[in-house]
């Protein structure tokens, strides 16, 4: 009896995801965005003044202990932006998600797509103006944007345009795809 009802169970689950079509087929809803934001230096600067950017948020943040931040930002002796995973700056932080980060070759414009491979999350990246990372930002957690995803990956592209030392502020471009597991950057609503 349980073995007649096991094959029943098995295609009524089958003629319902048929008529449903392909169900890991999954359609992006919102368009890839560009922004131009400004973050201080983690050093030299108040701690009040936002120095992270939050990816999903696509706004500079204020790097503390509540890691609602990214990635951090500073700049080196030889006046070079340094950017910093949130697991660099805050410690084991209660929550925070991973971050990974890619350095990329070529022109901010003229990157499509995020890699699928080679991603570091222990190592903070140099970057000279004009030089591209991406971020891989896992956003799985309770009340995420991506919770129940099958992908809970957001990935952004970052590059640096100048440095001004005086008031140790870094000014980037930043492009988002906010969509779970998407990975272009190319403008509208992402079809990969």
């Amino acid at each position: 009896m349980k073995a007649r009802f096991a094959v029943v169970a098995a295609i009524a689950a089958a003629a319902v995801l048929n008529a449903c079509g392909d169900p890991t087929s999954i359609e992006a809803s919102l368009p890839t965005s560009v922004d131009t934001l400004s973050v201080f230096a983690l050093s030299g600067t108040p701690a009040a003044y936002p120095s992270g950017i939050n990816v999903i948020g696509r706004q500079p943040a204020r790097v503390d202990g509540f890691a609602n931040f990214d990635v951090a930002f500073d700049i080196n002796a030889q006046g070079n932006a340094v950017i910093y995973p949130v697991r660099l700056v805050v410690p084991s932080p209660g929550g925070s998600r991973p971050v990974l980060l890619q350095k990329v070759a070529g022109a901010f414009d003229a990157i499509t797509n995020a890699p699928k491979t080679g991603f570091e999350s222990d190592s903070a990246l140099v970057m000279l103006p004009g030089e591209v990372v991406v971020i891989q930002s896992t956003h799985n957690g309770s009340g995420d944007l991506c919770q129940f995803a099958l992908n809970p990956n957001i990935f952004a592209k970052l590059a640096v345009d100048s440095v001004s030392l005086a008031s140790r502020i870094i000014y980037l471009k930043l492009g988002v795809d906010p969509n779970c597991g998407f990975r272009s950057f190319a403008t509208g609503i992402p079809t990969s």
